[in-house]
């Protein structure tokens, strides 16, 4: 990176500024979702927006809305979380916008009258195409799909904005939860280059503090993520760009992000639960490493299905949040407006 300093237009809806890319660095830090090292992350300038007056969005009154072609139906969905592409010399925006989960059930097959499986599904809204992730028992059968707005109807969002006071601390957090303040917060990851970032905005559903410190954490999600190593704006993502994923935090310039991996039915069946409340009486008793490795060899043996291993472990496998990655990232935690 050239060591002169050069001014950088920051764009969202929350307003416009200027830092210089120092600045910018230190305030939205350099994570990177490929897990290599960056850099470490400040709090920001004191006369920066973090701690200025803001306004952030108010989830439980922000929707998702469309109206599929040819369904005779008008949706309206709570959006989940918000994300955006930036690029950081220029401004320029790709906004991606979430809608909470929703299900099929079973439902029959009007062709064959047998038992159609059901699913569960996400749905993310930009301003140009509609991307569906749909998650069955088995990854095998998953099926997502990418529509352009033409082709799947009308699809926009309305974006609820309220005032809301910035949580710089831990303690400022604790007081919050203890007030029964509704939270939420901007988690921002930055490209290693500084070309791009990628904020995600969403709803704190879960917060704990520790009672004899001034210590704080925050689990929550679901979320998702675009990686600015790989992602470009003005381009859209193919679904695979999306990295599904939860948020574990214990400070505001790093995050634990719990990503979503395929994963085996036969994982973890020789694991054993600690002696916790009982837990380690579970229904089904953990098996020992050898039946484990004799039940893998039945079930993915080639000889016995006539198919690759990897075909089998794929049809017997289905998506969990399975993998940690901790990621240096700048987090902003606000208490809305009463």
């Amino acid at each position: 990176m050239s060591n002169s300093i050069r001014k950088i237009r920051v764009i969202d809806r929350d307003g416009v500024t200027f830092w210089t890319r120092r600045q910018f660095v230190a305030a939205s830090g350099a994570a990177v979702l490929t897990g290599s090292a960056s850099r470490s992350i400040a709090a920001g300038p004191a006369d920066s927006p973090a701690h200025r007056a803001v306004e952030a969005i108010h989830f439980p009154r922000s929707f998702l809305y469309c109206s599929p072609n040819d369904s005779g139906i008008w949706v309206r969905v709570q959006v989940e979380c918000r994300g955006c592409l930036t690029d950081t010399a220029t401004g320029r925006m790709d906004e991606f916008v979430m809608g909470v989960v929703a299900k099929t059930g079973l439902s029959i097959d009007a062709r064959s009258g047998k038992p159609a499986p059901g699913y569960d599904y996400w749905i993310i809204f930009s301003p140009t195409h509609v991307f569906t992730k749909r998650s069955h028992s088995s990854a095998y059968i998953n099926n997502p799909t990418v529509l352009e707005h033409k082709d799947f109807g009308e699809a926009k969002w309305r974006l609820r904005r309220v005032p809301a006071e910035p949580l710089r601390t831990a303690a400022e957090i604790r007081n919050a939860l203890k007030n029964w303040r509704e939270l939420s917060a901007k988690t921002t990851f930055l490209s290693a280059d500084g070309e791009r970032q990628f904020r995600i905005e969403y709803p704190v559903k879960w917060a704990d503090y520790t009672l004899n410190s001034d210590g704080f954490r925050v689990e929550t999600g679901p979320v998702f993520l675009l990686n600015p190593e790989e992602r470009r704006v003005g381009e859209v993502p193919n679904f695979e760009d999306f990295q599904w994923a939860h948020l574990d935090y214990h400070a505001f310039d790093n995050v634990r992000c719990l990503l979503e991996q395929p994963t085996s039915f036969l994982a973890d069946l020789a694991f054993t639960p600690p002696e916790e409340h009982g837990r380690q009486f579970r229904t089904n008793q953990a098996l020992t490493e050898s039946q484990l490795a004799k039940l893998r060899g039945a079930v993915l043996s080639e000889e016995q299905t006539g198919l690759p291993q990897e075909i089998v472990q794929s049809i017997l496998s289905t998506d969990h949040y399975s993998q940690a990655r901790g990621m240096a990232a700048a987090t902003e935690v606000y208490a809305l407006a009463e």
